[in-house]
């Protein structure tokens, strides 16, 4: 019961309080009216457009303010009897005066507490004996008490909520900051294990260059030393490379297992990026042939990039093309996206470049359009037949 009260939402918790208290002061003012008045009708529907208030006590105090005060104000002048000798009227009073300290902004915390308490005050003096209308001074002192204290929960909510942000934002950068440190690290050691791995084949290229000539000149043993030599600088450069991809991988990358992606899987791509809502059509022109691994996946690697790039800037459909020249690949995608290439298209273009290709990229109209052209090995002449044959 407790954990259902709890997880009530606020304004419908506010809601059945009003009620409740709307059915208290109407039961109250039934008991406490004086024999002969004729203000039971009135003081009844003050006692119930007053009690309201508290329904939207969190909403808008200034409203509530004004549903409290008006209607007390005004059955006091016709001849009312809700403030006197009553006490549910008093704990709504209360309730709303902490009410707009605790969440009233600015000037609106100005105008409400004055309003409800003059209105009540002046209620009060009208429907009791002309003596106590000196008491108005105690009355108001009295009264701006739970407004003071909804205050100084308000400004200490403000100032936990802004100290818990800065909290957060502090602790957001620390962990970018230690996620710097970590890829700066990371680059730094990239760095000597790939001078470490170059030295390494250079140094085999050197011992290779030699094997021939020790050969030509009989010396069998200094070859063999030189082979020998070659494995174990090989299998040292095969071991630093393991550890330079092991650094250059992400913390949440697993080792890849799968044989890396080709044009092959073009159309599993292409149905990917359907299943995204981009409408695709391929064209492939020329002979497909066997390409080298760091060809076609430097192909798939652009196309992926490229379908993924018009999807996410809102492209709608798509071109892919695929050209097998006699001695150059050409891929690339037309899109109707409204935006330009992606950030991850100078990574592409260094990989094409490292394979002796080049790749573009930029408008065509009202089109985007990114473009590579790859080399590759020309086809070979079939051989002929001799007459006699």
């Amino acid at each position: 019961m407790h954990a259902r009260a709890r997880g009530l939402d606020p304004l419908h918790a506010d809601a059945i309080l009003a009620v409740l208290f709307a059915v208290f002061a109407v039961i109250e003012a039934f008991n406490v009216a004086p024999e002969g008045e004729d203000g039971l009708a009135i003081t009844v529907a003050a006692a119930v457009v007053s009690s309201s208030a508290v329904a939207v006590r969190r909403r808008d105090p200034l409203a509530a303010a004004a549903l409290f005060g008006i209607p007390v104000a005004a059955q006091a002048l016709l001849g009312g009897f809700l403030l006197h000798d009553a006490t549910v009227p008093f704990l709504v009073l209360l309730v709303l005066l902490y009410s707009i300290g605790r969440y009233a902004e600015g000037h609106r915390f100005w105008i409400g507490v004055p309003l409800v308490i003059v209105a009540s005050g002046n209620a009060l003096a009208l429907e009791s004996s002309l003596e106590q209308q000196d008491n108005f001074f105690w009355f108001a002192f009295l009264m701006i008490l739970p407004a003071l204290a909804g205050r100084a929960l308000r400004s200490r909510a403000l100032l936990q909520h802004e100290l818990r942000e800065k909290a957060e934002q502090a602790e957001l950068r620390r962990e970018d900051s230690a996620r710097r440190a970590v890829e700066d690290e990371r680059e730094r050691i990239a760095s000597e294990l790939q001078a470490v791995v170059a030295n390494g084949v250079t140094a085999m290229v050197v011992q290779a260059g030699a094997v021939p000539r020790m050969l030509a000149a009989g010396e069998t043993g200094h070859a063999g030393q030189a082979f020998a030599a070659i494995e174990e600088t090989g299998r040292d450069a095969l071991a630093e490379m393991r550890r330079l991809l092991g650094v250059l991988r992400r913390d949440d990358e697993r080792p890849e297992l799968a044989p890396q992606p080709g044009l092959g899987r073009l159309e599993a791509l292409v149905e990917r990026a359907r299943e995204r809502g981009l409408e695709v059509s391929v064209r492939e022109d020329g002979d497909a042939r066997p390409l080298t691994p760091g060809i076609d996946l430097t192909a798939y690697r652009i196309l992926q990039d490229a379908l993924e790039a018009a999807a996410e800037k809102g492209a709608s459909r798509a071109e892919v093309l695929v050209r097998y020249a006699e001695r150059e690949l050409v891929v690339g995608v037309r899109d109707d996206r409204e935006g330009g290439a992606s950030h991850r298209l100078p990574g592409l273009m260094d990989r094409a470049h490292l394979y002796g290709g080049f790749l573009e990229a930029g408008r065509e109209g009202d089109r985007f359009a990114l473009r590579a052209r790859l080399p590759i090995e020309p086809l070979a002449a079939p051989e002929l037949t001799g007459a006699g044959s």
